[in-house]
């Protein structure tokens, strides 16, 4: 996918999208069986309206304590026809309208017929008493890539995490902290103010049309092809801090997070990126069935503009700079049957292009520096664990 080129074509204009979804859809399924019956708890005790992805109060506490809240199941002691594997599956289907059927698609003109898309593996929880895992394996119809009007499939890694955690809790003190290996920023985000934890499904449909231009952080150009590992500290429920780093890996030991992605996998490659520091700190407040965050995060992204000479593995193409900043907020209400939860992010970046493969450059060396400010707002509200609706604008 040459996002990138997009975003700089994009950033010269202005663009609104609103967007109105059922909370069922959702391509980051990031709620899996396994969890629940670790914990022995329901799927609304962890995430808001027991619909994934938002994570409620007890939900961001699993997380945070690295998936080991409950008790490990004994692979040998699982009885077949009686227990579950400590697996689950997800299958999504869509079905499309057009008006008419000249366009070519998948190598033939489309119809209105069902159409499965993505089926995804997932396998997580507690490994010992301080380490857990989420695990998710992908295997889509429609990967991004496009030769002679035939969309590529492929199976790969996706959202996919480590967790080292421990809790130190005295008279007056309550202290989380832990470490953590994944393969997409903003992941570690329990609060779920980032793209990575929204439904992009409305744009899957309409990619390489008018999409509104967002930060390098927050579009998919790193996810799943960058390796990052963090450190982060929890006190008292309240104060949250957290600092990380992500580079691309294309082999050795941590390249089984980016397994299947990139040429041949999920796309036909993406940008390269070198060593890229990543930051969140934040101020929680619960109280009854409220809960307010509010928070700053970002990232400064040193990507090798290798689209146009090799996909993801020429790491000699020229490094673009792309600092982004972010304030971040959110406001839940929980209280059965009324499930609310509200999302703001305000995110302004300073990019630096030195590349000669722009578009719109005079020539080899040129430079341009841009900038880009993006408002993001979701309300979410659930009744009686059953009925909701999500509504975004961006």
């Amino acid at each position: 996918m040459k996002l990138i080129k997009s975003l700089r074509k994009a950033q010269v204009s202005a663009l609104a999208l609103v967007g109105a979804a059922t909370l069922a859809t959702s391509f980051d399924a990031n709620a899996i069986p396994p969890f629940a019956r670790q914990t022995g708890f329901k799927c609304v005790a962890c995430h808001v309206g027991g619909m994934f992805p938002q994570l409620t109060s007890l939900g961001r506490m699993f997380k945070l304590t690295g998936y080991t809240l409950g008790n490990r199941p004994n692979l040998g002691d699982l009885v077949v026809n009686e227990d579950f594997p400590p697996v689950a599956i997800m299958v999504q289907g869509a079905k499309q309208y057009y008006n008419n059927n000249n366009a070519q698609q998948n190598g033939k003109a489309p119809n209105s017929a069902f159409d499965d898309q993505v089926v995804s593996l997932f396998a997580g929880g507690k490994i010992t008493d301080n380490v857990g895992a989420f695990l998710q394996w992908t295997q889509q119809k429609y990967s991004g890539g496009q030769t002679n009007t035939q969309w590529t499939s492929g199976g790969a890694q996706d959202n996919s995490e480590i967790r080292y955690a421990d809790r130190i809790v005295g008279p007056s003190s309550d202290l989380i902290y832990g470490v953590y290996v994944n393969n997409r920023p903003t992941m570690s985000d329990v609060w779920n103010t980032t793209e990575n934890w929204v439904s992009g499904w409305i744009n899957f449909f309409n990619g390489g049309n008018a999409q509104a231009p967002v930060t390098f952080l927050d579009q998919d150009t790193m996810q799943h092809l960058a390796v990052g590992t963090g450190a982060y500290v929890f006190k008292d429920k309240t104060w949250y801090g957290e600092i990380g780093a992500y580079k691309s890996v294309t082999h050795g030991v941590l390249s089984f997070a980016t397994a299947g992605n990139g040429a041949g996998g999920f796309g036909p490659g993406s940008n390269l990126i070198d060593t890229s520091p990543y930051f969140r700190f934040a101020y929680n407040k619960e109280w009854g069935p409220h809960e307010f965050e509010i928070g700053l995060h970002g990232m400064v992204a040193y990507a090798h503009d290798a689209l146009a000479v090799g996909g993801n593995t020429d790491w000699g193409g020229a490094i673009n700079t792309f600092r982004d900043i972010a304030i971040d907020s959110q406001y839940q209400y929980i209280l059965d049957p009324h499930y609310f939860a509200a999302h703001f992010r305000l995110s302004h970046e300073n990019s630096y292009y030195n590349s000669s493969n722009l578009e719109f450059t005079a020539g080899p060396g040129a430079q341009l520096n841009n900038q880009l400010t993006e408002v993001y707002l979701d309300g979410t509200y659930i009744y009686e664990a059953k009925y909701g609706s999500m509504l975004t604008y961006q």
